[in-house]
């Protein structure tokens, strides 16, 4: 069986997927079975195509192992996750590129807070070793904040010999560790936990600004104390 053929239902009627959908049934079952399971080891073969209503075969044409499955399943989670935090960045309507960059720790606290299951899946669950692949800095959600980093020196905000890269290394790591407070502690008040994030990036933060980078976070706290 190849794309664009006829499958079988669970009631035996034969349906045709238009192209490309069959890919995508694949995938998206394959996240629904993460999430209900929490354990990238316990998702099988016969279980995605027994939900999704086709042959082995057919789901090998496009993923020719499972680790291949699994992994391509989680890259569109992190893409998904990435594009969430551009569209929550602009959702909040602050301008400036510290605006930005302040929104997009919230941003990813939000998401956890909102998708604790397929949090656990991509950045705590066990078995995540075979399907991670490539290097940590090929993330787009944090090619991102490198960007952001990089823009504010250029505008004089955060001191030149900051080192963007490690720098996003120790935001992303102050954000992921109250995301996973949320996930791992729901009944803690998500208020709570994101003033208590606000709490310890503010040090780091103001570390990095240069004089006319503190006047603009002091600025935009003022105007916007929600960031």
């Amino acid at each position: 069986m190849v794309a664009g053929q006829p499958v079988a239902t669970e009631g035996h009627e034969v349906a045709r997927r238009p192209r490309g959908q069959l890919r995508q049934d694949i995938l998206d079952t394959v996240i629904e079975l993460l999430m209900q399971t929490g354990d990238v080891t316990a998702v099988s073969i016969d279980a995605v195509v027994d939900r999704v209503g086709c042959t082995p075969p057919a789901l090998y044409y496009y993923f020719p192992t499972k680790n291949e499955l699994l992994w391509q399943a989680c890259e569109a989670e992190f893409g998904k996750l990435a594009e969430h935090i551009e569209n929550r960045v602009a959702e909040l309507d602050v301008d400036g590129t510290l605006a930005t960059l302040v929104s997009r720790g919230q941003a990813v606290l939000l998401w956890a807070a909102e998708h604790p299951a397929l949090y656990r899946i991509l950045f705590m669950g066990p078995g995540r070793d075979g399907v991670i692949r490539g290097q940590t800095w090929d993330d787009p959600s944090l090619q991102a904040i490198v960007r952001n980093l990089d823009a504010a020196k250029a505008e004089g905000l955060v001191r030149p010999e900051v080192d963007s890269q490690l720098t996003t290394l120790i935001l992303w790591g102050t954000v992921h560790g109250f995301a996973s407070l949320t996930v791992s502690f729901p009944a803690i008040p998500l208020d709570a936990v994101i003033a208590a994030m606000r709490g310890a990036s503010a040090p780091i933060l103001r570390s990095l600004l240069t004089p006319a980078g503190l006047r603009s976070i002091d600025a935009l706290l003022a105007s916007h104390p929600g960031v």
